[in-house]
């Protein structure tokens, strides 16, 4: 009789995701920073992370093609290995230098190769049954993580040099590696071309991909326009600062993302996805507000509000994801959300470029913030086609 292992796969693959989380909030908030006291203008910095998500859009079918090959977890821990190297070239950035081009490329090949893996991984590990309490607690752990980098990263920059915060994330991103290696599924995956087409007519398929769309632009807005605006405009020298303050409330977001998923998987889909909508919008409103009154308390609260309603939808949305991957095709479906997803992050950061050649100062772009309102209303689709769950 085997004994049973002491940590499970979902285990595993929950310690990976916190340590990933924790290692690329670094990088997601910390890199624009770093572009922006090097001397680079908003206008590079939006165009870079526009032009970096294209690779997604044109290659995400041939890398998954590549994963039959090779198989998932090489492609997952490749991906990991790329952050890793992304981690250790960014300190190396000057105005002066090429040496972006070498982060850009890195940013733009580990995104491809890891993110369809980790999902087609995760996917094969959960069960249809609890798929929105499983995803809820992978969300809840990477909250958890995404919180206390920016703290530990403020103490970093301040106590050492900014460049050294990097060479920290390059290090817990080694760490993640290692659950990795221990997950004993052995998860498979196929790819036929025709089979892939005659899927994106599939209703599920048709019906979501504004959402995802959607989802790419909304992650643009989150991890790059409002930590660049909070730095320039409301903050600056205290950016990470704030971030402490938010402890109790990322324990109250992270209790909400589990009991979202445990609705989620009690038939309360549409109802917990409509609710966390209109949330998101009222908290979306109360960051436009701060342009005109940011009292830090005022600002504690506004910040509280967003990270509990962006817990509830990203819960939801996120549970959506992985029932509807479940109930279609896995593979195909990974493919169609990561695609769609890099067209909306092109399409918001080109217009983000463009915007900030006319307002190169954060007030003049603030506004932008608002794009967020109709961005978040396309979620809804997501429950176009919430019937096909039941079957």
């Amino acid at each position: 009789m085997k004994s049973k292992p002491l940590l499970s796969d979902a285990v595993l693959f929950y310690i990976h995701a916190g340590l990933f989380a924790f290692s690329e909030t670094i990088f997601l908030f910390s890199l624009p920073i770093l572009f922006w006291d090097k001397g680079f203008p908003l206008w590079f910095i939006f165009g870079f992370y526009a032009l970096a998500a294209l690779p997604g859009y044109f290659f995400t079918a041939r890398i998954v093609r590549l994963i039959t090959k090779i198989g998932i977890k090489s492609m997952f821990l490749f991906g990991i290995f790329l952050y890793i190297l992304l981690g250790f070239a960014s300190p190396l950035v000057e105005a002066k230098n090429l040496w972006w081009v070498l982060v850009f490329f890195l940013l733009s090949l580990q995104a491809i190769c890891y993110f369809p893996a980790r999902a087609l991984y995760f996917s094969e590990i959960i069960s249809r049954e609890t798929v929105g309490t499983q995803s809820g607690v992978l969300n809840a752990v990477m909250l958890l993580s995404r919180t206390a980098a920016p703290i530990i990263a403020g103490v970093i920059a301040v106590s050492t040099k900014f460049n050294s915060v990097f060479v920290f994330g390059a290090a817990v991103m080694i760490l993640s590696s290692v659950p990795v290696l221990f997950i004993r599924a052995e998860a498979k995956t196929t790819f036929d071309l025709m089979e892939y087409k005659k899927m994106l007519r599939h209703r599920v398929f048709q019906s979501t991909k504004w959402a995802y769309i959607a989802d790419g632009a909304e992650g643009i807005i989150t991890f790059l326009l409002w930590p660049l605006l909070f730095y320039l405009f409301l903050s600056n020298n205290n950016y990470f600062e704030l971030s402490s303050l938010m402890t109790v409330t990322c324990g109250v977001s992270a209790l909400v993302m589990i009991l979202v998923g445990k609705l989620f998987d009690r038939k309360h889909r549409k109802a917990l996805l409509g609710t966390s909508v209109f949330a998101n919008i009222v908290a979306i409103l109360g960051r436009f507000a701060l342009l005109i009154f940011h009292p830090v308390l005022f600002v504690y609260a506004v910040q509280s509000f967003y990270a509990v309603s962006e817990s509830m939808l990203g819960s939801s949305f996120e549970s959506y994801r992985y029932s509807y991957s479940k109930a279609t095709d896995n593979t195909f479906f990974t493919i169609h959300r990561d695609v769609n997803f890099s067209l909306g992050r092109f399409l918001i950061g080109a217009v983000l470029a463009l915007a900030s050649l006319f307002f190169t100062d954060a007030k003049g772009l603030w506004p932008l913030f608002l794009l967020s309102i109709p961005i978040v209303l396309v979620y809804l689709k997501k429950w176009k086609d919430d019937d096909y769950l039941n079957k």
